[in-house]
């Protein structure tokens, strides 16, 4: 099973305009987090399985572009679900949500093309932002789990370059021998995007470890009653291993 066909399934259920779930009031949020429920635990389904982008060769599909748009209205249904676990003071299940939603971003760009890792990149921006709000207000074994999980994530991303390599031979295989001219042609313009792609890739990465190690941070300095002096004091206890500046690749820095 590829828990890809999940989130397809799981958008479509999505009921109303989740967009603006933080404008609505109490009442109307918590009927729409609750017809949206199933919806929600199919998402998660789709996440206990492996995913995998199925990929076409079609220069024209728009099915798979709308299917895109319909994975991140999912995504803000979830994210909805967390706000009004907040609004009803259960950090824990608003947590849940939250990295729900980065798991999302991150398994629904799985084996796909540069445009799925772009959608992937907002979602992971919806629920990462989400918890950077919510970190301060958890206990130590809410932190503690949710480092646990944001850790796993980093460790299972796929590095850029293999997504533009999966990008070249889409273009290849449904252009032809066209596509391939086109891109030596359109080279400087096509290496600009790359960076800036990747550029954001990096800046996601740099955002999610900054998370994590406060996270980490946090669960340590309510159990210990005080902050870690370096990362050191977080391995293994708290993280497996400290995490590294994506763009210099070398320990991230932590000041106390």
């Amino acid at each position: 099973p590829n828990g890809y066909d999940d989130f397809v399934k799981a958008s479509a259920m999505v009921y109303g305009d989740v967009g603006g779930y933080y404008l609505m009031s109490r009442e109307t949020l918590r009927a729409t987090v609750a017809k949206n429920a199933e919806a929600v635990k199919l998402a998660e389904l789709g996440l206990s399985r492996e995913c995998r982008v199925p990929l076409d060769y079609s220069p024209t599909n728009t099915v798979r572009t709308q299917r895109l748009g319909a994975i991140k209205h999912l995504a803000l249904a979830i994210t909805a679900t967390g706000h009004l676990a907040e609004l009803e003071n259960r950090p824990t299940d608003a947590a849940r949500a939250y990295l729900t939603v980065i798991r999302l971003g991150k398994a629904s760009s799985q084996g796909g093309t540069v445009i799925d890792l772009l959608v992937g990149i907002a979602i992971e921006a919806i629920g990462t932002g989400a918890m950077e709000k919510l970190a301060p207000s958890l206990e130590a074994k809410q932190c503690h789990e949710a480092a646990a999980v944001l850790e796993a994530c980093d460790a299972q991303r796929e590095p850029a370059n293999a997504v533009w390599a999966r990008e070249r031979l889409w273009v290849r295989r449904t252009f032809g021998l066209r596509g391939q001219l086109a891109r030596v042609i359109q080279f400087r313009s096509l290496s600009q995007s790359e960076q800036r792609v990747t550029a954001k890739l990096t800046a996601l990465q740099a955002r999610a470890r900054r998370l994590l190690i406060e996270l980490a941070a946090r669960a340590y300095e309510l159990e210990k009653g005080q902050r870690p002096k370096s990362l050191a004091d977080l391995v293994p206890a708290y993280l497996k291993g400290i995490p590294q500046d994506p763009v210099t690749g070398t320990n991230v820095a932590y000041y106390p």
